[in-house]
């Protein structure tokens, strides 16, 4: 791999941080896990709709998974700054390895039911609400500075990678072995990632230690102390002008964007193409695909554009691609359009990540991460709902519709000095 620049400034190349033996740990663990999660992100749409052929009941059970992970994010942004993320990593993932485990026994048995999905759903958005602050935390415990930027994008990089080989696999495998070995791989993943982060030999202490001559505190000082935690977070970002803006502009953009691709694709594999699960995983793919792509990108960029126009010209070609993926009735032009709403996603996300990590001082970043997950997490549910009920109508109209809105909503804060000019 090439090096990485960022701000114009040339970094060290995206390697390096491989060098720092806890990051490769991770790194290795992680990218395990993630390819399992392609199968399983795969396999669990496509079970709901072999159960109920309603996209309304799929845009249920993702809102499911979404609700308790909004509602927690914050609580799990606290608890990843005062709590070493490693262990909340470890715990998280001992627990999804039971989930998908019972969900493997469930379909090799053929005894799974709609509320079983439901079930399974709630449980793994309440686990990922802890889990997801504390990995996008503990990067910066794990290498300097200078080897920031270079993290971010190898890490990225590799989930990208890894969504463009691993839906169209498990798409092939769930069409030609069934569901459970999906669900079973995932499990398999979930053991392996819980291995790497055991191996790992540094503390990787929480950002906001307490002191240890305190006297062991109540429940009712530990729910006030929660309470302040976020409380902080929030008063922390609201006196930052610019994340202020940037997490607010993402929350809006990505309550017309989340659900519409997630309901949407699974719909047109249902609806629109041959093949039904194989070219649902070969959409996936063209999505990771793309997202590898933009990760990229940054690197062979002598210069990147201010981080407001670069959000809203990204927000507005994916606002024009999902428009067009509405009538296109060919699976190879809906895999080139998704890849280009991948690419969009892939490139600020890298961006987007490095600059908030770069804007937030240490002890806060749990917090801040959290609030950065919650832009997406928390509008999922109103997202899904609305996706689902729109799909249910015409697919069509989910596509044209929220890719109109996204459109038009990206040229109109275009127009905005404040948010053109954050830097």
């Amino acid at each position: 791999m090439g090096k990485l620049k960022v701000d114009g400034i040339q970094q060290l190349p995206l390697w390096q941080p491989l060098l720092v033996q806890d990051f490769l740990l991770l790194y290795i663990g992680e990218s395990v896990s993630l390819l399992g999660d392609q199968f399983y992100l795969v396999a669990l749409p496509w079970l709901t709709i072999q159960l109920t052929h309603s996209p309304v009941s799929l845009g249920a059970v993702l809102m499911a998974a979404a609700v308790p992970r909004a509602v927690f994010l914050l609580i799990g942004g606290v608890v990843s700054d005062r709590l070493p993320p490693r262990l909340i990593m470890l715990v998280a993932n001992a627990l999804r390895a039971v989930l998908t485990a019972l969900l493997t026994a469930l379909v090799m048995f053929q005894a799974t039911q709609l509320w079983h999905l439901y079930l399974f759903a709630i449980s793994f958005g309440v686990v990922d609400s802890f889990f997801i602050p504390a990995a996008k935390s503990i990067i910066p415990s794990l290498v300097t500075k200078e080897l920031l930027a270079a993290s971010n994008a190898l890490s990225m990089g590799t989930t990208q990678l890894l969504v463009l080989i691993g839906p169209a696999f498990g798409g092939l495998l769930i069409a030609t072995t069934g569901i459970q070995t999906a669900f079973a791989i995932d499990t398999a993943s979930f053991l392996v990632t819980t291995l790497t982060l055991l191996l790992m030999k540094g503390r990787h202490q929480p950002s906001a230690a307490f002191d240890s001559s305190m006297k062991k505190p109540t429940l009712k000082s530990k729910i006030f102390s929660l309470i302040a935690g976020i409380h902080e977070g929030l008063n922390y970002v609201w006196h930052n002008p610019p994340l202020r803006v940037v997490l607010l502009v993402i929350t809006i953009l990505n309550l017309i964007f989340v659900g519409p691709l997630q309901v949407g694709i699974v719909s047109l594999a249902q609806s629109r193409f041959p093949g039904g699960v194989i070219a649902l995983g070969i959409m996936n793919s063209a999505l990771g695909g793309g997202g590898l792509l933009g990760t990229l990108i940054p690197g062979f960029l002598r210069r990147l554009p201010k981080l407001g126009v670069l959000m809203l010209s990204l927000a507005s070609i994916q606002g024009f691609s999902m428009f067009l993926l509405g009538y296109i009735s060919n699976l190879v032009w809906a895999g080139v359009t998704i890849a280009i709403l991948g690419c969009c996603s892939g490139f600020f996300t890298v961006v987007g990540i490095t600059w908030i990590q770069k804007q937030t001082s240490h002890e806060m970043l749990g917090r801040v991460m959290s609030l950065g997950m919650l832009s997406s997490f928390g509008v999922a549910p109103f997202s899904y709902a609305l996706a689902g009920i729109l799909a249910a109508l015409n697919i069509t109209i989910l596509f044209s519709v929220a890719g109109s809105i996204m459109l038009m909503l990206s040229v109109l804060l275009m127009t905005n000095a404040s948010i053109r000019t954050i830097d």
